[in-house]
């Protein structure tokens, strides 16, 4: 995840721009009647907690929990810790909901669903998204070797490159006890929750919209300061680059909502927070597409070292995979013509204008 700087949009938590300043967990706060957010610590990796929200029933008797976080003992803790500052405990847990299969988002919901019966929702696409991303063909030598070649990878990189990829996968499978679609309302005991698909970041990301509040559940699709990436799990025949321009299109309808990211802090300003967004993956795009009448077919090796700058270098293992994986769909789109291009251009315009 790269920095993008607060540039368009107005944080709503004061506490949790300063935790996020300060490098500190941020503490347990009320959103709005009945919702809370609390903070779920990640073990590994430059970004430290999800952002997980907690839904208390209309009698207060249950509660539903989305995105719980990474599955590890020091996240139980902080579970535990979290829901008794706001007066609750695990045994009322009723509904788990994860906006995709990331282990930062889905991967404590079986340990709790052992633990309290409660039942996991989660996108129909998504469920087959994570099928195909628990697939041992998926990381094998075979399938992966081709690819590298077809890329254009020098020989003195790819074995890294292959034990990066082989590695074990940090998500397992769960299998939901609910699994919804487009436009799909999920009930959750005084809280209305509308499913909105919004494929990108995964192949089934849903985003969860709660029009009496008026707040958007945005998981990963859309960060108020860093960009989360696209193609990060999706079905072969996905086209995760323009699906993800076009569901950061799709969300206009809730420019006034409150926005309640996967990370960061909450904030207002999603229309042209969204544009930006957009922009910043046209203007990639368009720089491959200024390479075009030089490099021609070249491979996406040569794409990518042109257009990553002096850390190019630097970039190993997993993140060397996937700079060449989002150089190869920019690619695509580049390729696609300066048809297309201007069309995504031209709306991401108006979502800033808007």
């Amino acid at each position: 995840m790269s920095s993008n700087g607060v540039r368009t949009v107005r944080p709503t938590s004061a506490g949790q721009l300063a935790a996020l300043q300060s490098g500190e967990l941020p503490r347990p706060e009320r959103v709005a009647d009945k919702v809370w957010a609390i903070a779920a610590p990640i073990p590994e990796g430059s970004v430290t907690y999800t952002l997980s929200y907690v839904l208390v029933s209309a009698d207060s008797a249950s509660f539903s929990i989305l995105d719980p976080g990474w599955d590890s003992p020091v996240n139980l803790d902080a579970l535990h810790r979290s829901l008794g500052l706001i007066g609750l405990t695990l045994e009322r847990l009723s509904t788990i909901v994860a906006t995709h299969h990331h282990p930062d988002h889905l991967g404590i919901a079986a340990t709790l669903k052992a633990m309290t019966g409660a039942r996991v929702v989660l996108s129909r696409e998504e469920r087959a998204v994570l099928t195909h991303q628990l697939s041992p063909e998926l990381r094998s030598p075979a399938s992966y070797t081709p690819v590298l070649e077809a890329w254009g990878v020098p020989v003195a990189h790819r074995a890294e490159l292959l034990a990066a990829f082989a590695r074990p996968p940090v998500f397992s499978d769960i299998e939901p006890d609910l699994m919804l679609d487009n436009g799909d309302v999920l009930d959750l005991g005084g809280h209305t929750l509308t499913a909105v698909a919004t494929p990108g970041h995964t192949g089934g990301h849903l985003c969860f919209a709660d029009d009496e509040r008026g707040l958007l559940y945005s998981g990963d699709h859309v960060l108020p300061q860093i960009h989360s990436g696209f193609g990060l799990g999706s079905l072969p025949a996905d086209k995760p680059l323009p699906d993800y321009l076009t569901s950061l299109q799709s969300l206009q309808r809730f420019g006034g909502y409150e926005v309640l990211p996967g990370h960061e802090f909450r904030f207002r300003g999603l229309d042209a927070r969204a544009a930006d967004i957009c922009s910043h993956h046209l203007r990639r795009t368009q720089r491959i597409a200024d390479l075009l009448p030089e490099l021609g077919d070249a491979p996406v090796w040569d794409y990518a070292r042109r257009t990553h700058g002096p850390g190019w270098s630097r970039l190993s293992g997993f993140f060397l995979h996937a700079a060449l994986r989002q150089t190869e769909m920019h690619l695509d789109l580049a390729r696609s013509g300066p048809a297309v291009l201007g069309a995504l251009t031209e709306a991401a315009s108006a979502g800033r204008a808007g």
